[in-house]
C-alpha cells in the first residue's frame, strides 16, 4: 500500500497529476487518491506483461539448450546431429543456422574418414599383394598370381578417386615390389635359379641403381654359398687346420669372389685356432705342479710343437740364465720363434714360456692385454716413488704377469709385493 504522504511547511513536494500551484489542503488529498490510482495502474500492467516475459525468457531458454545440443552431437556424426535438430522449432532461428553450418562440417568429416579408410584397406592391399607374391616359386608363377590380382586392385584405386594414370603406376610399382622381395626370399633359401629367372623377366621395372643392387645381391649370396661348400668340404679333405683347410678350399675354385670370401672363413677360423690356444696355454702354465702340467697337456686336444713338449717336460725347473727383462718384451711383443730361441737360451723359464705362447696367441686372435700393460705402467710409477732399480722393476712385472690371466688375481699379488718392500 502507497504510503500516505504527510505535508510540512516549506516542504515541495509533488504527487502524480497534482499540480504545485494548488493549495496545500489539497494537494494533500488529492496526492493521495492519485498516488492510489497511480499503484493500482502499476500493478495491472505488471500483471499484463510478467507471462509474456516469462514467454520469451523460456523460449530464449529453450533455443539455447537446442543449440548446446546441436553442437554436442557434431563430433558424434551426421545423424546424431539431425536427430538432435528435431527439436528446432523455428527454420528462421539461430539454433537452424547452426544446424545447417554444423551438418556441412560433420558430412565432410565423414567423408574425409571414409577416404582414410579406402586409403588404408588399399595400402594394406597392397602389402598383401607383394609378401604373398614373394612366395612364388618362380617367375611364371609371380607374373600369373599379379596378372590375376592386379585388375581387381587396379579397379579399387580407380573407386577411391585414383586417376587412371596413377593407377597404372601404381600397378607398375606393385609388379617392382613384388619382383624384389620373391628375389630376396629365393636367395635366402638359395634358390639362385628361381632368383635369377625372376631378376630376368622384371628387370625392366626397375631403376639402374636397383638392377646392379639386385645382381650384386644375388652374385653375393651365390659365392658366399659356393665358399661355405668347399669350407665345409675341406674339413674331411685335411687335418683340420684352418691354413689346410683354406688351401684345399682354394684350390677347388677360379672364382674371385668365391675365393675372397674363402678367405674370411680362412681368418676366422684362425682367430678361433689362437683362441683356443690361448685358453690351452694359459691352462697348461697355470699347473701346479710338473704332473699336472703332463696330465693336462696329455688331455688337451691341440697339438703342439717339440718346444711345448719340451717345456712341460721341464716344468717347475728355473731357468738358468733368466731375465726378467727379456720376458717383459716378449710378453708384449714377441714372436712364436722368438719365444722359443729365449726358452731355448735358457733366458725365461718352462712356466714362462707357456705364459708368453699363450699371450702371443692372443695378440694374433685379436686380444691384446691392455690391463697388463697398464698395470705394468703403473708398476714403474710406484717404483719410481719407491726408488728401485730398473731390475727391481723388470722382477716385480715379470712375477705379476706369471701369477695369473686374471686382472683381479693380479692386483692381489702385487699388493702383497707392496707389502714385502714397505715393510
Amino acid at each position: 500500500m502507497p504510503t500516505i504522504p504527510t505535508y510540512t511547511r516549506g516542504e515541495q513536494y509533488s504527487a502524480p497529476r497534482v499540480s504545485k500551484n494548488a493549495p496545500s489542503p489539497s494537494r494533500l488529498k488529492e496526492a493521495y487518491q492519485n498516488t492510489l490510482q497511480a499503484a493500482g495502474e502499476l500493478g495491472r500492467t505488471a500483471a499484463r506483461l510478467l507471462p509474456a516475459k516469462q514467454e520469451g525468457q523460456a523460449q530464449n531458454s529453450g533455443e539455447i539448450k537446442t543449440r548446446q545440443a546441436l553442437l554436442s552431437a557434431v563430433s558424434d556424426g551426421v545423424q546424431a546431429l539431425d536427430k538432435a535438430a528435431n527439436q528446432v522449432q523455428n527454420a528462421n532461428s539461430p539454433a537452424a543456422a547452426d544446424w545447417v553450418l554444423l551438418r556441412a562440417s560433420a558430412l565432410a568429416g565423414e567423408v574425409q574418414a571414409q577416404r582414410q579408410q579406402a586409403s588404408e584397406a588399399l595400402a594394406q592391399e597392397k602389402n598383401l599383394l607383394v609378401e604373398t607374391g614373394s612366395f612364388a616359386p618362380s617367375a611364371g608363377a609371380l607374373d600369373a598370381y599379379l596378372n590375376e590380382q592386379l585388375p581387381g586392385y587396379e579397379s579399387r584405386l580407380i573407386a577411391a578417386g585414383v586417376s587412371a594414370k596413377s593407377a597404372q603406376a601404381d600397378l607398375a610399382h606393385v609388379r617392382g615390389l613384388a619382383a624384389r622381395a620373391c628375389i630376396k626370399r629365393a636367395v635366402s633359401v638359395q634358390n639362385y635359379q628361381a632368383a635369377q629367372g625372376v631378376y630376368q623377366k622384371f628387370a625392366g621395372l626397375f631403376s639402374k641403381a636397383e638392377q646392379d643392387e639386385l645382381t650384386a645381391i644375388i652374385c653375393a649370396a651365390k659365392a658366399d654359398s659356393e665358399a661355405q661348400k668347399y669350407w665345409d668340404d675341406s674339413l674331411s679333405q685335411t687335418d683340420g687346420s684352418a691354413d689346410a683347410r683354406l688351401k684345399w678350399a682354394k684350390s677347388q675354385t677360379s672364382d674371385q669372389a668365391v675365393l675372397e670370401r674363402l678367405s674370411g672363413l680362412g681368418a676366422q677360423a684362425r682367430q678361433q685356432e689362437f683362441a683356443q690356444q690361448t685358453h690351452a696355454f694359459l691352462w697348461l702354465a697355470s699347473a701346479a705342479t710338473p704332473e699336472e702340467a703332463c696330465q693336462r697337456l696329455a688331455l688337451s686336444p691341440l697339438k703342439y710343437t717339440g718346444e711345448v713338449a719340451c717345456a712341460v717336460s721341464r716344468f717347475g725347473t728355473p731357468a738358468p740364465h733368466t731375465s726378467a727383462g727379456t720376458f717383459n718384451r716378449l710378453y708384449f711383443s714377441g714372436t712364436e720363434k722368438e719365444n722359443a730361441r729365449a726358452f731355448e737360451k735358457g733366458e725365461v723359464s718352462a712356466r714362462e714360456f707357456l705364459a708368453l705362447s699363450a699371450a702371443s696367441f692372443s695378440r694374433q686372435a685379436g686380444a691384446d692385454d691392455k690391463m697388463g700393460a697398464f698395470l705394468c705402467a703403473g708398476i714403474e710409477a710406484w717404483a719410481q716413488k719407491k726408488g728401485l732399480p730398473a731390475s727391481t722393476q723388470d722382477e716385480i712385472k715379470r712375477e705379476v704377469l706369471c701369477s695369473s690371466a686374471d686382472p683381479q688375481e693380479r692386483l692381489n699379488a702385487l699388493k702383497q709385493i707392496k707389502t714385502y718392500f714397505d715393510l
